[in-house]
């Protein structure tokens, strides 16, 4: 009889244990799902702000910058017809020069400005940012497209294009590249964007800098996987892997 409670004491106190395991092992991968989504949250929240700020800086771009140059445009033309005859040819290149500042600070607003960006999509806005590359002397870019191009939500699109433009401008302001090439390849429901650059490097074994580790984070936020490659006076490479999803479509 005693032997039997013992036995029955035991069972109950290993199903106690055991009910008391579940319940820790409950909370724990509650808790972890509930910090995940709290990061995920502080991460998307930070990219709203950081997109509404360059929206705001977009706007001032065009309103007032672009008004003060359309300004001297105008004071530019008074200028070249009040001039002596020898003078004009100094104030129509002046004129050209405004032209060309004002078209240039257009590009920047639309660069900037994420309602553009969803208008125009991923692939035009990566085009347009090479071009001013070029146009300006930068450096030499080169895009290729592969496959049969499809299209993605707007959100994503815009986190895809802020990771290049990230790269972009690691590779202007501190890896010194004369050459940038960014490749975009379709395959199924599968986007792979590769983005080299021919820079001083680093190395790759040291996530240097906030600006890849944005892209890291902005890559996790949509689902995506970013893999990043640099060897010293060889240039850097990101691969980006985004498979398509249900949510995507547009019907």
């Amino acid at each position: 009889m005693v032997q039997k409670e013992i036995y029955l004491l035991i069972i109950s106190a290993s199903v106690t244990f055991l009910v008391f395991c579940i319940i820790i092992i409950g909370f724990m991968i509650l808790y972890q799902k509930r910090r995940a989504q709290y990061q995920k949250e502080i991460a998307k929240t930070t990219i709203e702000i950081k997109e509404q700020t360059l929206k705001n800086i977009s706007w001032e771009i065009h309103d007032n910058v672009g008004q003060i140059l359309s300004t001297l445009n105008l004071y530019s033309f008074k200028i070249h017809n009040a001039a002596p005859v020898e003078l004009r040819p100094n104030v129509e290149e002046l004129q050209d020069l405004i032209q060309t500042a004002i078209s240039e600070v257009r590009n920047l607003s639309k660069a900037l400005n994420t309602d553009y960006i969803k208008n125009v999509g991923l692939l035009k806005s990566t085009e347009l940012e090479l071009a001013r590359f070029e146009r300006l002397n930068f450096l030499e870019a080169k895009l290729d497209i592969e496959g049969t191009p499809f299209s993605i939500s707007d959100e994503k699109e815009l986190i895809l294009l802020r990771i290049i433009q990230e790269f972009f401008s690691n590779s202007l302001k501190h890896a010194r590249a004369t050459k940038i090439h960014v490749q975009f390849t379709y395959k199924g429901r599968d986007l792979f964007i590769k983005v080299k650059d021919n820079g001083v490097g680093f190395d790759g074994t040291e996530v240097k800098g906030t600006g890849l580790l944005n892209m890291k984070n902005r890559a996790k936020l949509i689902g995506a996987f970013l893999t990043l490659e640099s060897k010293i006076n060889e240039g850097t490479q990101i691969e980006i892997h985004y498979r398509k999803k249900n949510t995507d479509d547009v019907s």
